[in-house]
């Protein structure tokens, strides 16, 4: 049965990744700078809490935003997390107005002891979007016009593992480690109404990999009968990763055609901290807080530093238990919700982008009463410094987390 069972989920690990490949899930024009929208961190059990995790240590629950919560693991649980996400969004800008529509599958994770201190997670995640198509149209004499059209599609992905290590009784410490890659294409095509056809056209394609490094530590403590406080944080180091920068430019007007290829472009990736705490009482709630600073703007793009803005983004959330141990299925759902602020690293036009979000979510719990079915709903707002384009999106994520006891040796009688 495990042997079927093991079969199963490789299939899924290795076939779900190809798929995740082919499609996108924004569409915004803030994704043709930088690495385009980054992605959310937390898993949608999370998310329906504000998005809280440096802190939050659950044993029916991956979190991949800590490692040193892979300890928290049951002895004898494997656990298997995977997640949809359909959105829609409004973006206005004057008196211009547009809604657009997007989902993708979202990740895949699992994890599992190694031994009654030692906790192993594995998965796939994305790290960044790029979705984009526009246009901006010239007058010119005579009646004629010029119009250049901006598209771009793609993103970065992580294949990742983590160790967590339980140090001591209420100390545990973790590794996690991602292998990055992944297309970024952004295309310029020129279009003039004198030939009726495109001009030019100029393709960048920015292709990525390498390594990247979350270390993180968790001390957790019995505050109260079933109560525990626990505090968590998480470090980044910011990292060179290697690139290739392929550009096609294509003239129709003589027929040419240039192709050059460019590996000497340094591209980083940020420092990262994460502190974060949470207080719960075994089955019945948890509440808790993040909070998150990047270094984006010491980082290099294209050689140049200062591209971007440092980031900082605060979550807080929580989640309640009316009665676990009850026959009512309404009383053994898990009830979340939370608040969340930010601002984007993009620096579009030297304006700053202010993120706010407003999450509800529910788990609900299966019959063996150790899986669940996460439900997640999302408002978002994105509010530019200046008069520049305004974004809202309202998300729907689903997931369910698979939790069997398949290290457990079962006696005959």
């Amino acid at each position: 049965m495990h042997t079927i069972k093991s079969f199963f989920l490789g299939i899924i690990i290795w076939i779900i990744p190809c798929i995740v490949f082919a499609q996108n899930s924004t569409n915004s024009p803030y994704t043709r700078y930088g690495y385009g929208n980054l992605a959310d961190k937390s898993f949608i059990s999370q998310r329906g809490m504000g998005g809280i995790g440096y802190g939050l240590r659950n044993s029916q629950m991956i979190n991949p935003m800590n490692p040193a919560s892979y300890s928290s693991v049951d002895s004898m649980t494997f656990m298997f997390d995977f997640g949809v996400t359909g959105q829609s969004a409004w973006l206005n800008e004057g008196a211009e107005k547009e809604q657009r529509l997007n989902g993708n599958l979202e990740y895949i994770a699992m994890q599992f002891p190694l031994s009654k201190r030692l906790g192993f997670g594995a998965g796939f995640e994305p790290f960044s979007y790029v979705g984009y198509s526009y246009g901006d149209t010239t007058a010119l004499a005579g009646g004629y016009y010029s119009q250049e059209v901006h598209t771009g599609s793609g993103g970065f992905s992580k294949v990742y593992g983590a160790f967590s290590y339980k140090l001591l009784d209420n100390v545990s410490i973790g590794l996690k480690l991602s292998y990055l890659f992944g297309d970024i294409v952004n295309t310029l095509s020129s279009l003039n109404n004198i030939t009726g056809s495109y001009s030019y056209s100029k393709t960048t394609t920015l292709r990525a990999s390498g390594l990247l490094y979350d270390f993180g530590i968790q001390y957790y403590k019995p505050v109260g009968k079933y109560k525990t406080l626990t505090f968590g944080a998480i470090y980044s180091p910011k990292i060179k990763f290697g690139t290739k920068v392929m550009v096609d430019e294509v003239s129709s007007g003589s027929t040419t055609t240039n192709s050059t290829v460019s590996t000497d472009s340094v591209f980083q990736m940020p420092e990262t901290y994460g502190l974060g705490f949470t207080y719960s009482r075994l089955s019945k709630f948890t509440v808790g807080a993040d909070v998150m600073y990047q270094r984006w703007a010491s980082v290099k793009f294209e050689d140049k530093t200062n591209q971007f803005y440092d980031r900082l983004k605060v979550n807080v959330g929580g989640e309640y238990i009316p009665n676990f141990t009850g026959n009512n299925l309404l009383n053994k759902i898990r009830y979340r919700a939370g608040l969340s602020y930010g601002n984007s690293y993009l620096k579009v036009n030297n304006s700053k982008n202010s993120e706010y979000g407003a999450n509800l979510g529910f788990g609900i719990p299966m019959p063996d009463r150790r899986s669940f079915l996460n439900l997640a709903l999302e408002y978002s707002l994105v509010r530019p410094e200046f008069n520049l384009l305004r974004e809202r999106y309202f998300k729907v994520s689903l997931s369910y987390t698979f939790n069997e006891l398949w290290f457990f040796k079962q006696r005959i009688q």
